[in-house]
């Protein structure tokens, strides 16, 4: 009987569509399917997460299930992708919602315009991994706990100005603890912090990265560590954590 390997290699036509082939020398098709099967949600559709929406929809991610209350304003088009002219005063979810149905890849998403606390316990979604592109430190916190619960994997990531800072929390441990000692319940700055948009899209990078090597099974050195990176002086210092 022929072996799934097999099977896959001799139809990557099915497996690479014309708008995916440009993966194939970097990964398998076995890999590839793998990633068209997977499903990942997103928390913050705005810097972080419309970068990060981007690159999983590009790698062929099967399902993207996005979370944003907000709509793009003025102060956004520094940095967020998804913020135009076109699109001010729409819901960032809902924007990056169509513009990954454009794209072509096969990406299913999911919009969903209201706070990922309502939505996300359900455990009927199926969710393979979380990424935190959240700004407040307390709800951080919250979907920390919130995939512990669940037993999801959670991609970190931060930013502000030239600076930004990576993990990977994996179930049953807490991360964002060590990174955010005695701060569970700090409240959001009232005055929004500069953020530069190489930052942006370069943290983001890394957490679609992290985010594809969870589902490939690929080992990181950011497994329940992180790292936190200084572009200005092109530094990346990971910070080793002790396990729970």
């Amino acid at each position: 009987m022929e072996d799934i390997n097999s099977y896959l290699e001799k139809n990557m036509a099915s497996i690479f569509p014309e708008t995916l082939s440009r993966n194939s020398e970097a990964l398998t098709a076995a890999q590839q399917q793998l990633l068209t099967r997977s499903h990942i949600a997103i928390i913050g559709c705005g810097g972080l997460g419309g970068y990060v929406i981007e690159e999983l929809a590009r790698i062929g991610i099967g399902r993207l299930t996005i979370y944003d209350p907000d709509t793009f304003s003025p102060s956004n088009c520094n940095r967020q992708l998804n913020s135009l002219n076109s699109t001010l005063g729409k819901n960032k979810a809902e924007v990056a919602a169509q513009r990954v149905l454009d794209m072509g890849t096969g990406c299913i998403p999911k919009a969903v315009p209201f706070d990922f606390r309502d939505d996300l316990p359900k455990k009927e979604h199926n969710i393979d991994v979380v990424i935190d592109c959240l700004d407040s430190i307390e709800t951080r916190f919250h979907l920390s706990d919130l995939c512990n619960t669940l037993a999801i994997p959670l991609v970190h990531g931060a930013v502000t100005s030239w600076y930004g800072q990576l993990g990977v929390q994996l179930p049953g441990f807490n991360l964002l603890a060590a990174i955010f000692p005695g701060k569970e319940t700090q409240p959001t700055e009232q005055k929004p912090p500069s953020v530069l948009s190489f930052t942006v899209a370069t943290i983001a990078s890394l957490q679609a990265c992290e985010a594809v090597k969870l589902l490939l099974g690929i080992p990181s050195p950011l497994h329940n560590n992180w790292v936190q990176i200084d572009l200005k002086h092109h530094t990346f210092d990971h910070m080793p954590v002790a396990a729970p």
